[in-house]
């Protein structure tokens, strides 16, 4: 799936057309968000560690700005 959207990325950066901005439901699964809005913190770093990969410290970065995002 990740394949896909990086190829999609590419077709409109070729087209020079902006890409549309999905939307936190596209790219970050409910029960991650459902967990962040609950204050279970080490549950997220968990799943986004798991679903994105790297370090637990980018997890934690990514986390946060995505907390920032919903208002969190």
């Amino acid at each position: 799936m990740r394949r896909q959207g990086e190829l999609i990325d590419d077709l409109y950066r070729r087209l020079g057309a902006p890409a549309p901005a999905p939307g936190p439901s596209a790219t970050v699964p409910a029960e991650i968000t459902d967990a962040l809005r609950a204050g279970k913190l080490p549950i997220v770093m968990k799943l986004w560690h798991e679903r994105n990969g790297g370090s637990l410290g980018d997890a934690k970065k990514q986390v946060e700005e995505y907390a920032r995002s919903l208002g969190l």
